[in-house]
């Protein structure tokens, strides 16, 4: 199987389909992931509209990437334009051997999904969301904790967050609950001040630049 094929499988397996939060933002407002946000990612694979590139080696702190302009359009002769279909985004992910590296894809694939749908989310939120979903899958997964980041206070603060929805589908009370606005504070704000993040876009020091959004222009 591919990486291609095997991302694709993730997208559309239990685990994915399973996954279902509505959270509360403060630069998007409501942000609603389930499985159509996964099967979105996966047909845009198929379609050639995201490359899947695997790649070996990542700068520290870094398990995987999204570019979503990574890929430029085809242009027609004669100044006719560009070839539909063919400019995409690419996600890179290490090769994926087990659940720790379909987490790390699962993650990158919601940054796609933002892209896809051309949200206009911060940088911080934005990586917030995707840490709910990857700690969901680790934990839906039964990767134990020791393998997903242990001490890490982003891992620490996503965990309380689905350790807080996974309660809440075990009550089945609501068929899409929504995440605790206090620990989604404190899961942004650990994001915001990691040294991975503290002066990229989605770091604190960005917060004060206006400068606090990845580009998700579809």
């Amino acid at each position: 199987m591919t990486a291609k094929q095997r991302i694709v499988a993730i997208l559309r397996g239990q685990e994915a389909k399973r996954i279902r939060f509505t959270v509360a933002t403060g630069t998007a407002g409501d942000i609603t992931i389930n499985h159509t946000t996964f099967a979105t990612v996966a047909d845009a694979i198929e379609k050639l509209k995201i490359k899947v590139t695997v790649r070996g080696h990542f700068d520290a702190g870094v398990a995987g990437e999204y570019h979503p302009d990574a890929v430029p359009p085809v242009p027609l002769p004669m100044g006719l334009g560009v070839i539909p279909g063919f400019a995409s985004g690419e996600l890179l992910v290490p090769p994926i051997v087990g659940r720790d590296q379909e987490e790390y894809a699962i993650h990158e694939c919601t940054h796609a999904f933002f892209d896809l749908q051309s949200v206009d989310i911060g940088a911080t939120e934005d990586e917030a969301i995707c840490y709910v979903v990857d700690a969901l899958y680790a934990r839906m997964t039964g990767l134990p904790p020791s393998r997903w980041g242990t001490g890490n206070p982003i891992y620490q603060a996503s965990q309380d967050v689905a350790g807080k929805l996974l309660h809440q589908y075990q009550l089945g009370n609501v068929a899409l609950p929504r995440v605790d606005n206090t620990a989604f504070k404190t899961l942004v704000l650990a994001v915001a001040m990691h040294p991975t993040y503290l002066t990229d876009t989605a770091g604190l020091i960005h917060w004060f630049t206006g400068a606090s959004h990845y580009t998700h222009d579809g």
